[in-house]
């Protein structure tokens, strides 16, 4: 899209792993949409992996072109530890771009490479350090995937949670957020990853599984024990979801059993057969007084799964109760 895109959640979230994984489809060309069979370079720039012993063996594992994968190295002869610094070097970096025609630069994570001179809590500061970059990739068609963080205050609202967004909201075109979804009763955790914001391209795309491997990776100097971002099935739990189940913790103890009940006797009344479409759910719950909060807390307790029918085409989500088996005889 020839702009900024963050993605962006908590620690731990496998986010460096991701912006490996998709430097390793577009230098691959197997990246769905535009750019499929049509490798193109990436700019790779980490401030906080080391390239030898994390990020290359990464790439090596994810099966990336490494002859299309360009690592940023500054030089500098009064400053020996010199790195890429914004915006100082950005026509440095859109010089490289256009020679080398590339699809991705990767900034791991963004605000590290911001001048220090800079305050980042001001958002116009931030702003007039990355908008000489959002111009050049304009210009000279490549994506900037920015990496941040989420904060621990800022709400349900994925945008509001990035670490800088106040500069970021008015910048970025795209975001891609992560979230772990923690199961209950015995059930796994499962990473969750979302497109929250989309300016120049469709909405509403699906949130998708994915889950974060070990790998070890030979290399000259011995093993190197990573791990890989592999993408997993669509789900109809996104990251905002995650984050107002995690509001829902004060909830009282009588409104979560009150949702629960309700949620069992209506999955379990009259020709629905323990599942029923999510917008059905909503609605009638809303009705009935059930919070969103509340509806959410429930359908986790009582470990309802969303499933889409199999061998239908074009078939919608619908919310089931685990193992449900009818009775034939009428309610009383």
């Amino acid at each position: 899209m020839y702009s900024l895109v963050l993605a962006a959640g908590g620690p731990g979230l496998g986010k460096s792993q991701f912006a490996v994984w998709l430097t390793a489809r577009i230098t691959t060309g197997t990246l769905p949409g535009e750019l499929y069979n049509q490798p193109r370079p990436v700019i790779y720039a980490a401030a906080e992996d080391s390239w030898t012993y994390t990020i290359a063996p990464r790439l090596v594992a994810a099966g990336a072109d490494l002859d299309l994968v360009f690592h940023v190295a500054v030089q500098d002869e009064e400053m020996a530890y010199a790195r890429l610094t914004l915006p100082v070097d950005t026509s440095l970096l859109a010089r490289e771009a256009e020679e080398r025609s590339v699809a991705l630069l990767v900034m791991d994570p963004l605000l590290s490479y911001i001048d220090k001179g800079v305050n980042d809590y001001k958002a116009s500061e931030v702003r007039a350090a990355l908008e000489p970059l959002v111009a050049a990739a304009d210009r000279h068609h490549f994506t900037i995937l920015g990496l941040a963080h989420f904060t621990k205050a800022g709400g349900t609202d994925p945008l509001s949670r990035v670490a800088g967004s106040g500069a970021f909201g008015q910048l970025i075109r795209g975001l891609i957020a992560f979230a772990r979804d923690e199961g209950e009763g015995g059930t796994d955790d499962k990473f969750v990853m979302s497109l929250e914001k989309n300016n120049l391209g469709r909405l509403g795309l699906p949130s998708h599984e994915y889950v974060i491997q070990p790998v070890t990776v030979e290399t000259d100097e011995g093993p190197s024990y990573v791990s890989k971002f592999t993408l997993g099935t669509e789900t109809d739990t996104s990251v905002r979801n995650i984050m107002r189940d995690e509001a829902s913790i004060g909830l009282d103890k009588a409104e979560r059993t009150e949702a629960v009940e309700w949620l069992e006797d209506y999955l379990t009344q009259g020709d629905r057969a323990g599942e029923a479409l999510p917008k059905e759910v909503q609605g009638a719950a809303a009705k009935a007084g059930i919070t969103p909060n509340a509806l959410r807390d429930a359908k986790k307790k009582l470990k309802i799964k969303s499933v889409k029918p199999k061998g239908v085409k074009d078939a919608s989500w619908l919310w089931q109760l685990p193992d449900y088996a009818p009775t034939d005889e009428p309610p009383p």
